[in-house]
């Protein structure tokens, strides 16, 4: 390894061992810990696997597990078809000088609490909201939207926050794609579509694929949105976890949940994976 002059470094690991240290002491040992904590239980002393039986015995939980599944990859399909376009047209059309301010626009919204625009949104979608007295209005007919307290609900509340960041993760690399490429492109006789299928698209992956994983992360793992737009009438694992802690406090069943959503979120993101790194080999 070099420093920015050409020098060599003589010890790379004093720079990132802190690094490594922080991610171990805050993200890994909790991790092993609550995995760990999932095969025990207050009948049994030492390692057992009822908690994992039990799991998979009771279709409410395996219910609520597909649920989660659902969720997660929906609300990762919905602000992809949203956001390449609008990374697109930030990092292509928009001019230098106007990016800053598109971006502001983009974040903006999103400086309040997660919690407080998923609430503000089950008033405006509600039967009795803004939304439906509007079409009230236009129409002279009492209007029933029916969307509130829905999975089609939770899409939506996770995937208004996903298309930002999936926005951002894109536009990120897209800025750096280097536009003698998209001309030689053209000069061969490529048309638009083939520049962004051939050039843009396979050098936007790994942008997408970190915007796609984080927003999966958040979708499976959130309580608020689905219990405020969803309803909780059908629960996802998240909640069904949350209800185990406040009502009988039950922290290996518990830990059971939160070791299927990581492994939920390993076995789900593992494709992503392999699937970017197969397009840049290729390319």
């Amino acid at each position: 390894m070099k420093t920015a002059s050409g020098s060599p470094v003589s010890n790379p690991w004093a720079g990132i061992l802190p690094a490594i240290l922080l991610m171990a002491g805050f993200f890994a040992v909790p991790i092993l810990y609550t995995i760990g904590l999932s095969f025990s239980s207050d009948a049994h002393q030492g390692f057992t696997l009822d908690n994992y039986r039990t799991f998979f015995a009771e279709a409410r939980l395996v219910d609520a597990l597909s649920r989660t599944l659902i969720l997660g990859l929906s609300v990762v399909v919905v602000s992809s078809l949203i956001a390449f376009p609008a990374a697109y047209f930030l990092a292509f059309v928009v001019a230098p000088a106007w990016r800053a301010v598109c971006l502001f626009v983009l974040v903006a919204p999103f400086w309040t609490s997660f919690t407080i625009r998923a609430f503000s949104w089950q008033l405006v979608l509600s039967d009795t909201g803004v939304i439906a007295w509007l079409a009230g209005e236009i129409t002279g007919l009492t209007v029933s939207l029916g969307f509130l307290y829905t999975m089609a609900a939770s899409i939506f509340g996770l995937s208004l926050f996903s298309i930002m960041l999936i926005t951002l993760m894109i536009y990120s690399v897209m800025i750096t794609i280097d536009r003698r490429l998209i001309e030689a492109n053209t000069v061969l006789g490529g048309s638009g579509w083939s520049a962004f299928r051939e050039v843009i698209l396979p050098l936007s992956l790994p942008g997408w694929m970190i915007g796609a994983v984080l927003t999966f992360i958040i979708a499976v793992g959130d309580y608020a949105v689905p219990a405020l737009l969803g309803g909780g009438f059908k629960p996802v694992l998240a909640q069904v976890m949350l209800s185990v802690l406040k009502g009988t406090y039950d922290l290996p069943t518990a830990a059971t949940f939160a070791s299927i959503l990581v492994l939920l979120i390993l076995a789900a993101c593992t494709p992503l994976l392999l699937v970017v790194r197969s397009v840049r080999l290729q390319g």
